[in-house]
This record gives C-alpha cells, sequence and structure tokens, in this order.
C-alpha cells in the first residue's frame, strides 16, 4: 500500500482516539475538538501498539490488518457515539451566541496571524521529518533498531541482555545497549512501516510530527478548557511549539523524549484540571497517560510517583494532609539514621534504597551524594537559546504566584498545581545535583532532553497563574462545577449544558 497505507495507518487511530474524547465531552465549550484531537493522537497510536502486543502473544508477526480493523471500528463507534450524544451546530458568531455578528478586531487578527505563524513552523519541521533520513545518535543505537529488525523478519523478536545473547544457541535474540526500554516508541516507529509494507525511515519518523501536533492541540485545548480566551491559549501554545529544543525534537525524530513530553506533560494538564472540578473525564485522561508514560520512557515510572503528593494536597483534609506529612518526615528520618534498606525481589534483583546508594530494577543504579553545579543549570536555561526566554519566565511567574497567594486566598486545587511543580523541581534537583546523572547535566546532554518532558506542564501552570492575574477564566467555583457536568457518552445533553458564566461567549469561538 505504500504512503496510502502510512497515511491510513496514523488517521484512522488519530481518528477513533478523537471520536471517543469527543463523545465524552457532548457539547461542551471551547476547545473541546483541540483537547480531543490531541490527546485522541496519543492515546490511538498507543491502543495500536497495545494491538501489536496482543499478536505477538498469540504468537503472530506483526502485521498491519488485524490491527487497523480493530481501530476502524473503534472510529465507526465512537462517530456514532458523537452522532447520538451531539446537536447540530447552532449559527453562533465567534464571540457570542445568536446570529449576530460581530466585527473581527485585532484581537482575532493576532490570533489568526499566530495561527499562521504557528502553520508555517510546522510545515517547515514536517518537511524537515520528510527528507531528513535516520539521524538521532540515540535514534539509530537505541530506538529505531528494533522496529528496523522487526519489520525485516516480520517477527517481534527479543531483544536481551549481552550475556545472555552470548549464550543464546539459536541465534534468535538480538541486543543492544538499551535492551531493556520500554518497546512503545520502537513499536510506534514499527506501525507504520508495516502499512507501508516495508521498512522505510520516512514512514518511521512520521508519528513523531504528528506528536508535536498533538501536543500543541492538547495544550490549546485544556486552556480553552481553563477559561482562557482563544488569544491568550493561542499565545502561549505558541510559546510552547517555538521552543528550539522541542523544534529539534521533531526536526531529528528518532528519540523517545519527544512522547515522553507529550504523555506527561498533557497528563499532568489533565491532573490540573480534575484537581480544580474534579471532572472525572480529565482524571481519566490524566491516569491513562501518566501511566503510558512507564511505557515510553524508564524515567515514566518515576514520575508517575510525582503526582502522589499533588494528589494527597487535592484531596486531603489539612489535618489529615499535616499527619501525613509528619509520618513521611518520620519515616524519611528513620530511614536515613538506619542507613537505609536492601532486599530482594525475586526474578528481578536487589534493591537498594541507602543514603548513599539507590539501585532498583528496571530504573538503574545511582550512587547519592551532593556533587552538582549550578553553572549548567544557568547556562542551558538563562543564556543559552535552546529554551528561549522560558526560564525567565518561569522564575518570574513564582514570583507573582506567591505574590497572589499572599494577597489572596488561594484555593486548594491551586495548592496541588504547585505542589506538583515544587515536587518536579525537586525531582529534578535530586537527579542532576545528587546522583551520578549530573554527568548528563556538566556534559549539556540529558539536563535539556529531560527537563523538556516537564517543560509544557510548566508552561500551562505559567498560564493559569496569568489567567488568575488577570481575572481571565472561570468566574466562581458554581461556573465550574456547571461547566464540567458530567454525562455518559450514550446520553443526549440538555439544553443549556456548559453555559456557565465565564464560557458562555466563548463555546464556539476557536
Amino acid at each position: 500500500m505504500e504512503w496510502w497505507g502510512v497515511g491510513l495507518a496514523l488517521s484512522v487511530p488519530w481518528l477513533a482516539g478523537t471520536l471517543w474524547l469527543r463523545a465524552l465531552w457532548g457539547e461542551a465549550p471551547a476547545g473541546t475538538w483541540p483537547l480531543a484531537l490531541g490527546y485522541g493522537y496519543l492515546l490511538g497510536l498507543l491502543a495500536a501498539t497495545v494491538l501489536l502486543r496482543v499478536q505477538a502473544v498469540f504468537g503472530l508477526p506483526p502485521g498491519f490488518w488485524g490491527p487497523f480493523a480493530v481501530m476502524a471500528l473503534l472510529a465507526l463507534a465512537g462517530g456514532w457515539l458523537v452522532w447520538r450524544r451531539t446537536s447540530p451546530p447552532s449559527p453562533l458568531s465567534i464571540n457570542g451566541e445568536g446570529g449576530a455578528k460581530t466585527k473581527l478586531g485585532w484581537s482575532h487578527l493576532l490570533w489568526m496571524l499566530l495561527l499562521i505563524w504557528i502553520g508555517l513552523r510546522l510545515a517547515g519541521l514536517a518537511l524537515e521529518v520528510w527528507w531528513r533520513p535516520l539521524y538521532p545518535w540515540d535514534a539509530w543505537t537505541t530506538w529505531m533498531v528494533r522496529p528496523k529488525v522487526w519489520a525485516e523478519l516480520q517477527q517481534l523478536v527479543p531483544f536481551v541482555a549481552p550475556h545472555h545473547w552470548l549464550a543464546d544457541p539459536t541465534g534468535s535474540a538480538y541486543t543492544i545497549d538499551a535492551w531493556a526500554y520500554p518497546y512503545t516508541v520502537p513499536l510506534l516507529a514499527l506501525w507504520p512501516t508495516l502499512a507501508y509494507g516495508a521498512w522505510n525511515e520516512t514512514a518511521a519518523h512520521l508519528p513523531w510530527f504528528g506528536c508535536a501536533v498533538a501536543l500543541g492541540l492538547g495544550f490549546y485545548g485544556q486552556a480553552r478548557f481553563w477559561g482562557a480566551s482563544a488569544l491568550t491559549a493561542l499565545i502561549f501554545t505558541w510559546l510552547l511549539l517555538s521552543l528550539p529544543l522541542l523544534n529539534s525534537h521533531v526536526a531529528l525524530a528518532g528519540y523517545a523524549d519527544l512522547w515522553m513530553t507529550a504523555v506527561f506533560s498533557l497528563a499532568a494538564i489533565a491532573f490540573f484540571q480534575w484537581a480544580r472540578d474534579g471532572d472525572r473525564r480529565q482524571g481519566l485522561l490524566a491516569l491513562l497517560l501518566a501511566l503510558a508514560g512507564a511505557w515510553v520512557k524508564v524515567e515514566g515510572a518515576v514520575w508517575l510517583l510525582l503526582f502522589i503528593p499533588a494528589l494527597l494536597v487535592a484531596r486531603l483534609r489539612w489535618p489529615w494532609l499535616l499527619a501525613t506529612a509528619l509520618a513521611t518526615t518520620a519515616l524519611v528520618t528513620g530511614w536515613w539514621l538506619t542507613g537505609g534498606v536492601v532486599f530482594g525481589l525475586p526474578g528481578l534483583g536487589e534493591v537498594h534504597l541507602t543514603p548513599t546508594l539507590i539501585q532498583v530494577p528496571y530504573l538503574g543504579r545511582f550512587g547519592l551524594g551532593y556533587r552538582g553545579s549550578w553553572d549548567p543549570v544557568i547556562m542551558n536555561f538563562f543564556v543559552l537559546a535552546n529554551w528561549h526566554l522560558l526560564g525567565y519566565l518561569v522564575v518570574l511567574t513564582a514570583g507573582v504566584a506567591l505574590a497572589l497567594v499572599v494577597r489572596r486566598e488561594a484555593e486548594r486545587w491551586r495548592w496541588a498545581q504547585a505542589t506538583f511543580v515544587a515536587s518536579s523541581l525537586l525531582a529534578l534537583f535530586v537527579l542532576f545535583f545528587l546522583t551520578d546523572a549530573q554527568l548528563w547535566a556538566e556534559q549539556y546532554t540529558s539536563i535539556n532532553r529531560i527537563v523538556l518532558e516537564f517543560v509544557p506542564a510548566f508552561l500551562f501552570w505559567v498560564l493559569t497563574v496569568w489567567v488568575w492575574l488577570s481575572g481571565d477564566g472561570f468566574s466562581s467555583d458554581r461556573d465550574i462545577a456547571r461547566s464540567v457536568r458530567y454525562r455518559p457518552p450514550w446520553r443526549r445533553p440538555a439544553d443549556g449544558d456548559h453555559r456557565c458564566a465565564a464560557t458562555r461567549n466563548r463555546i464556539n469561538d476557536a
């Protein structure tokens, strides 16, 4: 099928994920379609990799038509749910209800210019992905080796440790240095090549471009859900999609960090929404993508733990929260004074959790002790051009947020947001200042790639602070509750749903 097949391999899972998410919201505020398109792409492609794993479990060679048929059926079912649950659009104007048309103002013009700018940038990145052969180091030594072998052999042959490979008399196993890395990203690269009919580097790269588009759509949609105006949401989306380091991970497709960035940050943003209004649909998105992070990269299993402190702050009453904090402090103090713990896991190996060493099967071995330097941090985030002026924006926003907390009473969900950001920064500090990974900072390598995984979530937090400062967004907790009233996908919408004060005039605005 070649390129027609590649188009189907990418579009049908995307369509299936989008329609199912759109059906969950029914008649919803502005931003529903961008959110569904962004999150739907990730969930649809991840579902395709799950179907490839199911094929392997049943002893079948990796094939295109079986998973494609399942995704096509899911798309049809999702389309039926959307048709059943949504009503035909009313003739709304750009900024209001009813048939009265409004004149296009400067904000609409600026919105369109920014959209064109983003479109041109994405078009340039698309050409890079289309023209450039497999180039990045980790791509052709780690992430693309397995899909190429699988495509050539038409079998998901195992990749094992070097000593197991040497001891294998059958020659049916393969090995690479990163043999224990998760299979999800290689399967994402394999999927379109199965539709193409043979290994093709351009086909294998195309999901990376779609991932960047999905990240932008999901970010914009969530910003509109938060209550930001169309222009504010697009400005912050432009800030995200114009970051040089993010662009390089699209143009030089093949690294897993772009996928980790998308699933982890969009999970965090959905978690922010759930913490604010308790919307179970946002909670489901946060849970699915946070769990998927552990399937994408090894550190995804660690980043999953960062949701726990914020979850406790969001849901525990203050007395219970204080008791939990005191108990945790006592446990950490006892662990430190007793020298930590060492125990074995059958079939996996030893676990060392001591003040001088952390060793966990699957995650790795890290010696502990302060050895970091602030010079790489200052250079990478405040001097070099990898992040534009993002470092300064985050520092400024932190000061503004602190001032707002002092002057106004902050809701519980704002504390949950701040807890997530603080926990993430603490995790990065421990990694780059207290472990052997400090070398990654000194060499200017993984310090940027790992921080990239947090950047969209941090930028969304910046957006929420500035929306709070400007008074944009939902006007009251009652507005929030009305705007996210939940209905099962099979129920038709009721008149007046999602017409809260802050979103009434924005329902179809972009």
